[in-house]
């Protein structure tokens, strides 16, 4: 007679049970599903791994991963406990379900609220009907076609809820006291702030490594007069590009260390670029500065040597690449060859 009682209700109809997160919103959607529905809150989770040694079942203290609350050895088999806080609203709930003919579910529909939606089953234990219930706002038109059209209770997610639950215990139980003797109190570790802190600290040291470089274009401009009476003589510009059949190192021949970097399958000293020292800059043609440091910079002070054959007359002025200010250099006589060099620096010469 009793449950006849209860499936007809008060009018007839069937009541149900919605159980959602948070007191606010259950205060919320009751104005809005009428009195055949009795809205109350789990206010969060009801139940999880223990938190302290005092929260394991004595059944299980004994056992070497109690204090983890995860037996890895039974396939990362969770230990969930009913939070003690929670304790005297779980009772509640159970008393709301002896009224009631179905059950509704109606937690956040996320992976937390699909997971605090399972626990909920697992622990009510309940021997009716039960749905899931989800929507996306509170408004009276989301409630009212949520509770029309509940569907079932998503297993992937809680799965995918339990699986991030026991990689953050196994992560974090572990490293977070050692954080706590050696930094700093109430410091924690995890799967996601660890690994990301790691990633950070590997990139700041590349950053701190990391040697800006500038590298210049060496143009001069001509003219190809013949002689001295010669009105309008043609001129053209030349670029650097080899010297002595060698390359001039440029951008790309420099690692993030501002180091040349090394050809692989070289077979001879022209195998690739290569640095040399200011002396044999001095005895040398052709090298030409390919880096600065910017952490430690140095003046731009350079001298440059340029003998241009046109014409068979040294005449011509030597301008720096667009990263600097156009201005001529010092130009000093000899024959067939063209130098540029820093005198505060090593040189990068290559082919």
């Amino acid at each position: 007679m009793a449950d006849e009682d209860r499936s007809s209700g008060r009018n007839g109809a069937v009541r149900r049970l919605v159980i959602v997160e948070s007191p606010t919103k259950a205060r919320k959607i009751a104005g809005y599903l009428g009195s055949n529905y009795v809205v109350e809150s789990s206010r969060g989770h009801i139940r999880d791994l223990p938190r302290a040694a005092a929260d394991v079942p004595a059944k299980y203290k004994s056992e070497p991963w109690a204090r983890l609350g995860v037996n890895v050895d039974a396939d990362f088999e969770p230990l969930y406990i009913v939070s003690p806080d929670k304790k005297s609203t779980v009772a509640e709930l159970k008393d709301l379900l002896k009224n009631v003919d179905e059950l509704y579910l109606a937690t956040d529909g996320d992976r937390e609220g699909e997971a605090i939606a399972w626990h909920l089953l697992e622990t009510l234990k309940p021997r009716i009907p039960v749905k899931r219930m989800v929507f996306h706002e509170i408004t009276e038109p989301a409630i009212r076609a949520a509770a029309e059209d509940p569907r079932d209770l998503d297993n992937d997610l809680v799965d995918a809820q339990e699986t991030r639950r026991i990689l953050d215990r196994l992560y974090g139980y572990e490293v977070s006291p050692v954080l706590w003797k050696k930094v700093a109190p109430k410091l924690s570790a995890g799967r996601v702030q660890s690994v990301a802190t790691r990633i950070i600290v590997q990139r700041e040291r590349e950053r701190m490594a990391f040697r800006s470089a500038g590298y210049w274009d060496v143009t001069a401009e001509l003219d190809a007069s013949v002689s001295d009476a010669a009105a309008s003589p043609p001129r053209f510009t030349a670029k650097l590009n080899t010297v002595d059949g060698r390359r001039v190192a440029s951008g790309r021949d420099f690692d993030s260390l501002g180091a040349v970097k090394a050809r692989r399958g070289a077979r001879s000293r022209r195998g690739g670029c290569r640095r040399a020292g200011p002396g044999a800059a001095r005895r040398a043609a052709g090298r030409v500065v390919g880096r600065t440091e910017a952490l430690h910079p140095a003046a731009l002070r350079a001298v440059h040597d340029l003998d241009a054959a046109a014409g068979g007359r040294p005449q011509a002025a030597l301008l720096l690449g667009t990263h600097h200010e156009h201005r001529a250099a010092a130009l000093r006589k000899r024959l067939h060859h063209l130098h540029a060099y820093r005198l505060d620096d090593a040189v990068a010469v290559g082919h």
